[in-house]
């Protein structure tokens, strides 16, 4: 019986939305044990609230790449813990060493990853065919993807009331619905998961001119640029954008969550959004280009559509995109089928 347990999970934020299913199953399967997870800097609060957790780890990866001596620290500290069971559904060697240097008698991890042989137990991960959340459900000894289903599958997120009402608040001052509003999230970390803006602004000038739905643009400070130009477009289309919100670079994570939380229908580039959505199973559009759904990045909320542009052999070119296109055409976005992906939006809808 576990009494002490680590969970590793240092990757991007997307991927530590997808763990949260893995805690709550292990939750449900060691009652009465403390589960810690370890995560990077600046992901934690994405982990707010969650009953199924007695303490969070952070980690600055940037910091332990450029310090060895903070990384041994970190070691040391994480040692003083005690842990007896870990799990690592990470790549990293860094994770692998991280697991290792707890002492803990029972380390379980994927055999592709870096230094897989400090595991003690080594668990194969296909790179495809499994949604990422059965993949980590493959690390529980004894537990079998096929046996969790339904909403113990999708993520668990917990947003403060706070939050949820301050979200309400701005949504009143907006002229807003609750449940009656599109978010669409036009970003990515990488540049060839983006979808260009022209065609974010075509999509937009189709539901300002043939429906009455209010849009809500979300995203990072960094991604002001994409949100001003779009915006110039849709103006220059003679499609005043007064039913257009533009949250993107003003709004805390927590909140990017509550405005998807109260939204009728999610649209995204193949990023943390989409992951956010099936935390509350919204309707979701996923707009795909340099990588692919069998991945197993999609979205697990119950209503959804995929647009892609198929039949590109170049496709996909690495499992999270990259800076450029490396054939210089970009048709993998360039080519995405505005006209197709409307029509996808207002089954949704419906």
């Amino acid at each position: 019986m576990a009494n002490n347990i680590l969970v590793i999970q240092t990757a991007f934020l997307g991927d530590l939305v997808l763990t949260t299913p893995f805690v709550f199953a292990l939750r449900e399967r060691y009652l009465k044990s403390r589960i810690t997870i370890l995560v990077n800097a600046g992901t934690e609060s994405i982990l707010a609230n969650n009953p199924s957790l007695y303490s969070i780890f952070v980690l600055d990866k940037k910091k332990a790449k450029k310090s060895f001596l903070y990384f041994i620290r970190f070691l040391l500290e994480i040692r003083r813990h005690n842990f007896d069971l870990v799990y690592s559904p990470h790549f990293s060697f860094r994770s692998s060493l991280i697991a290792f240097f707890t002492g803990a008698k029972t380390r379980i991890g994927y055999q592709e990853s870096g230094l897989s042989f400090l595991h003690t137990k080594r668990i194969h991960r296909p790179r495809t065919g499994l949604h990422e959340v059965d993949k980590l459900f493959s690390l529980l000894d004894g537990v079998h993807s096929s046996e969790i289903k339904g909403r113990e599958r999708q993520p668990f997120l917990y947003p403060s009331s706070s939050v949820q009402e301050s979200v309400k608040a701005e949504l009143k001052s907006n002229s807003l619905i609750e449940g009656d509003y599109i978010v669409i999230a036009p970003s990515s970390l990488w540049e060839t998961k983006r979808m260009p803006e022209d065609k974010f602004a075509e999509l937009i000038v189709r539901f300002l001119k043939e429906t009455n739905f209010k849009l809500v643009l979300i995203g990072s400070k960094a991604d002001e640029p994409i949100a001003n130009k779009i915006l110039q477009i849709v103006e220059s289309r003679s499609a005043i954008p007064n039913r257009i919100t533009n949250l993107i670079g003003k709004t805390s994570l927590s909140e990017v969550i509550v405005w998807i939380q109260f939204a009728k229908l999610l649209i995204s580039n193949d990023s943390s959004p989409i992951h956010f959505a099936s935390a509350f199973n919204v309707p979701t559009l996923m707009i795909y280009g340099a990588t692919v759904p069998d991945f197993g990045y999609s979205t697990l909320a119950s209503k959804q559509r995929i647009s892609e542009v198929l039949g590109l052999d170049c496709r996909p070119c690495g499992i999270h995109g990259g800076r450029i296109c490396p054939k210089s055409h970009f048709k993998c976005m360039k080519d995405q089928n505005v006209s197709q992906m409307f029509e996808m939006a207002k089954e949704l809808l419906e």
